[in-house]
Order: structure tokens, then C-alpha cells, then sequence
């Protein structure tokens, strides 16, 4: 079987979700506090939940999230 990623990622935008999704405005209220919770080891998804789902469909959230897991991890190496 073939790897496509970017064919997975058209798909489940186009499907949407398979669990509840938080917003764009939500998703930015509570991205710290969902760093802060993965880079402690705590379940983020449980405690914020429908966030990861939104990472997975929104790649301007999914950025922002990924730049700040690596400001913040990179601070925390330091």
C-alpha cells in the first residue's frame, strides 16, 4: 500500500471530524494551556477536548500550535 499523506489530509478535511471539534476562536483560547498540558506528560485532549480534532483540520491552528510546542519546548531545554 501507498503512503499518502496529503490524499489523508484532503480526506478527512472534506469528511470532517470523526469527534466533537472545537473553532478557531477556542482553539487560540486555550493553545497554551494545551502545550503547557502535552509538554507535562497530561492528557491535553482530555482535558481540552475536540482540540486535537481542530489541529487536524485546520492547518493555520496546526501551525500555530506547532510553533509554539517548539518555542516552548526549545525555552524548556534551555
Amino acid at each position: 500500500m501507498i503512503e499518502r499523506p496529503e490524499l489523508e489530509q484532503a480526506l478527512g478535511r472534506l469528511l470532517g471530524p470523526a469527534e466533537p471539534e472545537v473553532g478557531c476562536d477556542i482553539c487560540f483560547d486555550e493553545l497554551d494551556r494545551y502545550v503547557e498540558l502535552e509538554l507535562a506528560g497530561k492528557d491535553a485532549d482530555a482535558a481540552i477536548p475536540g482540540l486535537r480534532a481542530h489541529l487536524h483540520g485546520c492547518p493555520a491552528c496546526r501551525e500555530e500550535h506547532e510553533s509554539l510546542f517548539a518555542l516552548v519546548s526549545g525555552e524548556q531545554a534551555l
